[in-house]
């Protein structure tokens, strides 16, 4: 099973780490106010108070031996790109950074965060996409160019094949997987060229953002 170590706990630290106990992982929690840590004690694996920017603290805890590493500290940024220097230099597989601005977000980028997430941009940009939006359910970012995104099966495609549509070569996005029953997390991955849509569908689409925007509003 997947363990977490979960550096921050902030409110955005806070909802990663107790979801991910939720659902059955091991998580570790740490941040260096203790109020912190004690409000999340009985919510996670183990909560620990120390103070992450340490090599040696992050050595005692064994931060090496965790699958994923997700730094949630936000509000400063020199401490924010020390920690994540320190674990990746760790041998960290999967580190997951939270960020300020796209500024910082480059720089964590460049140091070696494999995923930087801005929760306030993000979810400023999926209320905008459900203001405005019919179809698009729920859209994520994964370049300053490039979108993942669920969106409601167009009625046009309903009755026809992925094959007979020529999605990819038509609208420039490719479909990754396809949400046949919601009710009870049906998921075809990577669909085969026959497939068939209904009505009920969700279709996962990755591609460039104009290209899905544009794909919307047909």
């Amino acid at each position: 099973m997947k363990t977490f170590a979960v550096i921050g706990m902030g409110r955005f630290g806070k909802s990663i780490a107790l979801q991910l106990f939720k659902m059955g992982y091991e998580v570790l929690a740490v941040d260096k106010d203790i109020d912190k840590i004690n409000a999340v004690a009985d919510y996670v694996t183990q909560a620990v108070c120390a103070d992450a920017k340490e090599e040696s603290v992050l050595k005692s805890l064994g931060i090496r031996n965790y699958d994923c590493v997700v730094i949630a500290i936000g509000g400063n940024i020199s401490d924010s790109v020390l920690i994540t220097l320190n674990v990746k230099e760790s041998g960290i597989k999967q580190i997951v950074c939270k960020a300020l601005d796209r500024q910082h977000k480059k720089v964590l980028e460049k140091i070696g965060a494999d995923t930087v997430i801005i929760p306030e941009q993000e979810a400023g940009i999926k209320i905008a996409i459900n203001l405005v939006s019919e179809r698009i359910i729920d859209m994520i970012d994964i370049s300053d160019k490039y979108s993942i995104a669920d969106i409601i099966v167009p009625k046009r495609w309903v009755g026809k094949s992925i094959e007979e549509l020529s999605v990819r070569k038509k609208h420039g996005v490719n479909i990754v997987a396809i949400k046949t029953n919601l009710s009870d997390n049906e998921v075809t991955i990577t669909p085969k060229p026959d497939y068939i849509f209904k009505g009920t569908d969700i279709v996962v689409l990755v591609g460039e953002t104009e290209s899905i925007n544009t794909l919307d509003k047909m």
